[in-house]
């Protein structure tokens, strides 16, 4: 244990401190974390069995899912690059962040780690220079047990660089605390007995993968990719790469589940193929029972295929089940047209007169329109003739799937009613702005009784499959 001097500070203890701050801030080439320092340009993506894929550039993690850009062997110059996405499931979380840390503090050591931490020690010697000249003992107490923890904060925001050299400085400030609380007249305090700071765990770096050793990480990769347009373009990554001197074994490797996928994704694509040809028949013919048997179909043959097309069989079967809803639903409108075909046809023929006289009163109701010169006893029919269908139209009850033609139609008759009535006040006070409003009203009218007819001949028919 130092003694504190006739100042009451701890100047053998300071002089240690300064000591050894002085020499760490010599550069030093040494490993940050495991492996070589100089390697681990290299992300990584370690499997649950133990692999550890190379990254070009750091893995973004999503909700389900991991994706980064496979490095697949080639020319180191001009690497084969795969943009790859794997179930998170398949992949050790732990390892890849770990790793991900040890790469940018390997960079960081090998670039600006040096650089700060001279500058770091710089700033501990200039804060126990501010100790020497400081008398009161609370107040040195306090700047001492501050720069340790800036300290430690310094390394643990940069990646534990030069780890093993701050634990051991700060177990010198640990000391000059010590004393320095002796000299503050503290009787009982808490000394931190742990060797070295809680550093953050690394996963030491691996040296680049050979061309051999790239394109195996490729073909596994593969195999956790899962069957889909990705495995098959990581294959053909890894048979390209595996085409250089020392890969024909691996070429074959991958040569060999490629031709299985690609004849696996040809049967797939036939079947998604003939099941909408099989589903277009059938919906045609509105045979329900043969699109719920298909869409069984469907999924017993993707099983057998090794599920290579998930999206597109979710959506085929998506398909087949808006088909058959619709085929459902046109069964079930069959059933009432049925049952209500006696009465629509019964209000067709007791409606067939007034639309008869509707469409006898037209050339009337074309010329009020176009603001035509008509006889005023013309007028006058069609006035009388308008009434009496006017007349019969509200005696007639519709049934409620034919309520809204029949409402379409009786606001055709008063419209037709009103277009005369207009047309014959503004001959008798020679008013442009009646007949103007008379022709607005034929107009509609003539608009309103083809919407009615079209609508009712529509009724009649049994419903379309839409």
């Amino acid at each position: 244990m130092f003694h504190v001097s006739s100042t009451g500070f701890p100047q053998a203890v300071l002089f240690a401190v300064v000591l050894t701050t002085a020499t760490w801030a010599q550069p030093r080439q040494e490993a940050v974390v495991g492996g070589n320092a100089g390697s681990g340009s290299t992300f990584r993506v370690f499997l649950t069995t133990g692999e550890a894929l190379p990254s070009y550039g750091e893995p973004a993690f999503l909700d389900d899912r991991i994706v980064f850009t496979l490095l697949v062997g080639g020319d180191p110059a001009k690497p084969e690059l795969q943009l790859t996405s794997l179930p998170l499931d398949r992949v050790d979380q732990v390892r890849t962040r770990r790793y991900s840390i040890s790469v940018r503090a390997a960079y960081y050591a090998a670039t600006r780690g040096e650089a700060d931490f001279q500058a770091m020690t710089a700033e501990v010697t200039r804060a126990i220079d501010q100790l020497a000249a400081i008398d009161d003992p609370r107040r040195r107490l306090a700047l001492a047990e501050e720069a340790k923890q800036r300290l430690l904060e310094w390394s643990r925001e940069n990646y534990s660089y030069r780890a093993d050299d701050i634990a051991e400085l700060a177990e010198l400030f640990d000391e000059v605390i010590v004393e320095l609380r002796v000299a503050a007249g503290e009787s009982r305090f808490a000394i931190d007995l742990r060797a070295e700071p809680d550093w953050p765990e690394h996963e030491p770096l691996l040296a680049e993968p050979t061309l051999r050793e790239s394109i195996a990480l490729a073909l596994a990769a593969a195999r956790v990719a899962g069957p889909g347009d990705e495995r098959v373009a990581i294959l053909r990554a890894a048979g390209r790469a595996a085409e250089g001197e020392g890969g024909e074994d691996l070429r074959a490797d991958a040569r060999r589940e490629l031709d299985r996928d690609l004849a696996a994704e040809r049967a797939s694509d036939e079947l998604l193929a003939g099941a909408r040809a099989r589903a277009a028949d059938a919906r045609r013919l509105g045979d329900a029972e043969a699109l719920e048997r298909l869409g069984a179909t469907v999924r017993e043959r993707d099983r057998d295929l090794g599920a290579r097309r998930p999206e597109a069989i979710r959506g085929l079967l998506g398909e087949l089940d808006v088909a058959l809803e619709a085929v459902r639903v046109h069964r079930l409108a069959l059933e009432r047209y049925r049952l209500l075909r006696p009465s629509l046809l019964a209000y067709e023929r007791r409606m067939r007169s007034v639309a008869a006289g509707l469409d006898g009163l037209k050339p009337v109701l074309d010329a009020v329109a176009g603001m035509r010169t008509i006889a005023y006893e013309r007028l006058e029919r069609a006035s009388r003739r308008l009434a009496v269908l006017v007349a019969d139209a509200a005696r007639v009850t519709p049934p409620d799937d034919l309520a809204d033609v029949h409402a379409t139609l009786h606001s055709a008759l008063r419209l037709a009613e009103e277009g005369v009535a207009r047309r014959r006040l503004a001959v008798t006070t020679l008013s442009t702005d009646r007949e103007r409003e008379a022709s607005t009203a034929a107009a509609g009218a003539i608009l309103l009784a083809a919407q009615a007819r079209e609508e009712l001949v529509r009724r009649l028919y049994p419903p379309k499959l839409q």
